[in-house]
């Protein structure tokens, strides 16, 4: 397969993936769906080029296009999850598609994870609904039915009210969650393409955060250490928001100040777009130029947010401040005197948490005591001692009842 064809088919995945969010967000009917298939469908006929089809089959975790396996990227990862959780291996899109018959098929994807038992009914779609290892809808259920089935009444009792409550809480984040993904890779995108960031979509994004954690302070357990690699800066992105907008809470913040603090927490590794993706996933130990590199990208952030309208000047602060650490340990290197503000503070321990509880290339994910003890430590000299007890309380607080 050529360089160019490769091309085509990546931008058709990369502007795939909207089209599903934003049909599942809101309707297939809503401007910002019929835009976004829209600008997939252009990108599909050009992936499809003179060929007769495009088929696009899932190995393990890998997609593979006439044999040919495509170099991983957060879009494919998104890709391969989305359609797994669909029980989907491989699609094949023939030549002669159109619009319509994409949006109908985005219309099916998004209307359900379980996918009725005839969806062949595509002129120039076909694709399969079971892959190795995978469950239709129609199994998942039927097991669960059975494991109610052979409960005891105990279970059962114990799986009532407080149980649908904790199902349902868990659901309600996880779907802010999943939102807050795909608006991160809008934002990434847009400084890609140089394009103007969706600082109304961000906004939303906090506000509704903030509204969710004043109903439900249990938030944080709903989040799985574990999360895909190639989702770790955008998920990690979402998390840290949260982090550091409970703790702000629990500080009692004045709440207008809130929404800003929540913001600069969203944007706060905006920087690493400017650093080479194969350092930021590199397995082995960085060199000094690398390092380097990782080191610029507080400064890169504060320098590209700084002349973006509609975003507030402290996410300017906490972009370039949040790894300066309490005592001026970390980078970038500034004066003694340097007052760093009280939100870059916040931050800092927010990044350090959700960083280590998270699995990467180099390293496995850690447990949650052992960050805590290794946060303890640090209070006084890298860490504000006040605000580092804050977070070691929410935290007991919140994992209380939960095996850590």
């Amino acid at each position: 397969m050529n360089p160019q064809k490769k091309e085509h088919i990546h931008s058709f995945l990369r502007a795939f993936l909207p089209a599903l969010t934003n049909a599942h967000q809101y309707t297939i009917s809503h401007q910002l769906a019929i835009s976004s298939i829209e600008a997939a469908y252009t990108l599909l006929l050009e992936a499809i080029g003179r060929d007769l089809t495009l088929p696009i089959v899932i190995v393990e975790d890998r997609i593979v296009v006439n044999e040919e396996p495509l170099e991983d990227s957060i879009y494919n990862s998104r890709f391969i999850q989305f359609f797994k959780s669909r029980g989907i291996q491989h699609i094949r899109i023939n030549h002669g598609i159109t619009q319509e018959e994409l949006t109908s098929f985005v219309a099916m994807l998004t209307a359900s994870r379980v996918l009725p038992i005839d969806t062949q009914t595509f002129p120039h779609i076909q694709f399969g609904k079971v892959g190795l290892g995978f469950k239709t809808g129609e199994e998942e259920q039927t097991e669960a039915d059975e494991a109610e089935e052979h409960a005891t009444d105990e279970e059962k009792g114990a799986a009532t009210e407080e149980g649908r409550k904790t199902a349902q809480i868990r659901r309600y984040f996880e779907n802010i969650q999943e939102k807050d993904l795909s608006l991160m890779e809008n934002v990434y995108d847009a400084i890609k393409r140089n394009q103007t960031l969706p600082d109304c979509e961000i906004s939303d994004a906090v506000t509704e955060i903030i509204t969710a954690i004043k109903q439900e302070s249990a938030v944080l357990i709903t989040f799985s250490p574990l999360r895909i690699l190639d989702e770790y800066t955008f998920t990690h992105s979402t998390n840290v928001c949260i982090l550091t907008l409970a703790q702000a809470m629990a500080l009692k913040i004045k709440e207008e100040l809130l929404h800003d603090i929540g913001v600069a927490a969203m944007l706060h590794d905006i920087g690493k777009m400017f650093v080479p993706e194969e350092i930021l996933n590199k397995q082995g130990k960085l060199t000094d130029d690398e390092f380097e590199l990782i080191r610029l990208h507080p400064q890169k952030g504060a320098e590209y947010l700084i002349n973006k309208p509609g975003i507030p000047p402290l996410a300017i602060i906490v972009a370039y401040e949040h790894h300066m650490l309490y005592d001026h340990s970390g980078y970038p290197k500034v004066s003694n005197n340097w007052r760093q503000n009280i939100c870059s503070q916040m931050t800092t321990i927010s990044d350090y948490f959700d960083a280590l509880r998270t699995k990467r290339t180099y390293r496995d994910s850690m447990e949650t005591k052992i960050i805590m003890d290794m946060i303890a430590g640090m209070t006084g000299n890298a860490m504000n001692a006040i605000l580092a007890k804050n977070f070691l309380l929410l935290l007991k607080k919140l994992f209380e009842a939960q095996e850590l």
